[in-house]
């Protein structure tokens, strides 16, 4: 009698683990965002009536890391991370549901922005190569998309393939904030740095500091990271999330914002929209040949 009543509330703790779900994403800076996504797992817990649980990882890589093996059900990932994925010889059991749809009309949401001090010997991105050798590049983080797969991607366009052999140096800058920082502190005017544009319009609100930097490109509009949903979900629970994601901006405004307020570049975003086959191929297409960006894409992916 003692081992039946054992294997039942085995099982029923097994069933309970089953139903709670894991709603993850990765640290930025200080903020793990954990505050940011509770408000969205809160909701979630309400509207499929299972326990749904924060997590955050600390780095992008290590977020993927945790996605294959399989301690997450709902993933809020960024663009590159999610490229990453998909271009890995390792495989991930989870697919995109839906994305955040900038407001139509938007600009400067989403770039890249590649500065360097004011007297650095040349103006435009093109001229770089001329300089490479005796310039260092400081770059934000390895999972960053605007401040490390754009401009590699916008480098490789004017015949940098290979950083690390072409530039002097080529190191990263922790955040967004700190590699601008770094870029006004330099007493040495041969250093690229290229970070998220959010900072760079930041800086262009007090002039006296804005004249010790140059802009030497821009990148197009960047699409943010889709929310990815794991496939031991059954369709009738993925569907619901779906569901719950797509109304959220009506159903639940202000826990929309506080996903927004995670990031930066969430802000001019609207709501959700379901994600399409070839999302992200526009984007990449802007920055060079699909062979080049799988290539850049497999030097992080595993």
């Amino acid at each position: 009698m003692k081992k039946v009543l054992l294997l039942i509330g085995l099982f029923a703790m097994v069933t309970v683990q089953a139903q709670s779900l894991v709603l993850a994403t990765y640290q930025y800076a200080t903020n793990n965002r954990l505050a940011n996504i509770q408000p969205l797992a809160t909701h979630l817990s309400k509207e499929l009536g299972v326990p749904v649980s924060v997590k955050s990882y600390p780095t992008v890589h290590a977020f993927i890391d945790g996605i294959r093996n399989n301690e997450v059900d709902i993933a809020l990932i960024n663009t590159f991370g999610y490229l990453l994925l998909e271009s890995a010889t390792t495989g991930y059991a989870m697919q995109p549901s839906v994305v955040l749809k900038v407001k139509d009309g938007a600009q400067d949401n989403y770039k890249t922005a590649i500065v360097a001090p004011a007297g650095f010997p040349v103006d435009t991105l093109t001229r770089v190569p001329t300089v490479a050798g005796k310039t260092k590049l400081m770059l934000v983080a390895v999972g960053s998309t605007s401040g490390n797969l754009v401009p590699r991607l916008a480098l490789s366009a004017v015949g940098i393939k290979d950083p690390e052999k072409d530039f002097a140096a080529v190191v990263y800058g922790g955040n967004h904030t700190s590699t601008m920082d770094s870029v006004l502190a330099s007493t040495n005017p041969n250093m690229l740095a290229a970070m998220g544009s959010t900072e760079y319009l930041a800086l262009l609100k007090d002039p006296v500091r804005a004249a010790r930097v140059k802009l030497l490109w821009y990148s197009p509009e960047i699409p943010l990271g889709p929310v990815l949903l794991h496939n031991r979900l059954s369709a009738a629970t993925k569907a619901n999330i779906h569901r719950v994601l797509l109304a959220l901006h009506t159903t639940e405004p202000a826990t929309l914002a506080s996903v927004k307020n995670g990031w930066s570049e969430a802000k001019q975003a609207e709501y959700y929209i379901p994600l399409k086959p070839g999302y992200y191929e526009n984007f990449t297409r802007q920055l060079g040949d699909q062979q080049t960006v799988q290539k850049i894409l497999k030097l992080f992916a595993n």
